[in-house]
């Protein structure tokens, strides 16, 4: 069997995942930002999944939403509304952009879910916002505790700190097989990987990265070589654009998502208070677009082109994402000083307007040079 399908298809059966860990007599809790302490949920003995959208038309959530509003926050809504999330037992937000936190309240009043919980995350890293922060993982270990009726101690915190961080290690594994010219895994399969950590048991997922370390170097086919890209933007929850970027002659090689190396780059420390430690990781990860700390993103950003040797770069962002467009011209001006041709893409997530956005991808990366 191919060491990558087992990864696409955790991500295809995300829901009937989610279904069969609940007749172990489990919970599920949904989350829908990176900054959602997930160890938190695991030592709860629950299920964390990342609660993703689909390619279908948003007609149920677009009765009581605005056009302007994030169709990738809509997406997700539209697919609670159809009762694909019936089985999530709680559902977790955080104060990343305005569009999530203003669905926070849509899900509070239409979507029937036993526990829903708001974690009030701060936009920067002060010392009095890490200790605010830290109020904020203790409130939510509390809710936790009183909503499932469960104890979670420091024991079953370090152990959750320990699966994730293997888990972390294992990805950054995976990603440097991306150093490789051609790479040994796509950019597709790269983000299917990713995804597919954030919807099943962390130690699953690691018995699976396992096996794809020893494995893949034996692969019956590699992945094509082309333009050396790194990709950008807004989240990116399925695999559509990727798979144009490398049907027309790209070679996606890192991304700056936190659906991708974002998410699981940082580790937690595994010395001190398990909670203080935990609260610390996700405040100082590598900051999304709504931090204030932009700076330390685009050194991120900038350091991935360089290691994994990109010669192109390409941003896609969400219509209406204001966090990632007010991002993006700075982006692009410290990509294009390192002498990197960038383009710069709205799109919607329901891929409308797909064949033009294809016409664009492969008209820039023809002038790129990764097409004869």
């Amino acid at each position: 069997m191919n060491v990558l399908s087992p990864f696409r298809n955790l991500v295809l059966t995300r829901h009937d995942i989610a279904k069969s860990w609940k007749t172990k007599g489990k919970h599920v809790i949904g989350w829908s930002c990176t900054y959602t302490p997930e160890e938190l949920i695991y030592a709860a003995n629950a299920l964390p999944v990342m609660v993703f959208g689909d390619l279908e038309s948003t007609k149920l959530a677009d009765i009581y939403l605005p056009i302007n509003t994030c169709s990738f926050a809509r997406s997700c809504f539209n697919s609670s509304l159809k009762g694909d999330n019936d089985y999530l037992d709680g559902f977790v937000a955080s104060s990343s952009c305005d569009n999530r936190n203003k669905i926070f309240d849509m899900w509070r009043y239409h979507i029937k879910i036993p526990y829903i919980h708001f974690i009030n995350t701060p936009h920067t890293r002060t010392e009095r916002a890490h200790n605010f922060f830290y109020e904020e993982i203790l409130r939510f270990k509390t809710s936790l505790e009183k909503a499932f009726g469960k104890t979670i101690s420091d024991v079953a915190l370090k152990n959750a700190i320990q699966v994730y961080n293997e888990n972390r290690l294992f990805l950054k594994k995976v990603y440097d097989l991306r150093m490789n010219d051609p790479p040994l895994i796509s950019g597709v399969e790269a983000l299917e990987i990713v995804l597919s950590s954030m919807v099943t048991s962390k130690e699953e997922h690691n018995q699976l990265l396992n096996h794809l370390l020893t494995e893949v170097s034996n692969r019956a086919e590699m992945p094509k070589g082309g333009v050396r890209l790194l990709v950008s933007g807004s989240v990116m929850d399925n695999s559509e654009l990727l798979k144009i970027v490398e049907a027309v002659g790209g070679s996606v090689v890192a991304d700056d998502w936190c659906t991708g190396s974002r998410y699981f780059w940082d580790l937690v420390d595994s010395d001190g208070d398990p909670l203080h430690t935990i609260a610390e990781r996700y405040l100082n990860k590598i900051p999304s677009s709504f931090m204030l700390e932009g700076e330390e993103r685009f050194g991120h950003t900038t350091e991935m082109t360089k290691r994994f040797d990109v010669e192109a770069a390409i941003i896609f962002v969400l219509k209406f994402c204001d966090t990632h467009m007010f991002d993006a011209p700075q982006l692009m001006e410290e990509l294009k000083a390192l002498g990197l041709p960038v383009l710069y893409l709205e799109w919607e997530h329901s891929l409308s307007g797909l064949a033009q956005l294809k016409t664009r991808i492969e008209a820039f990366i023809e002038m790129v040079g990764g097409v004869e």
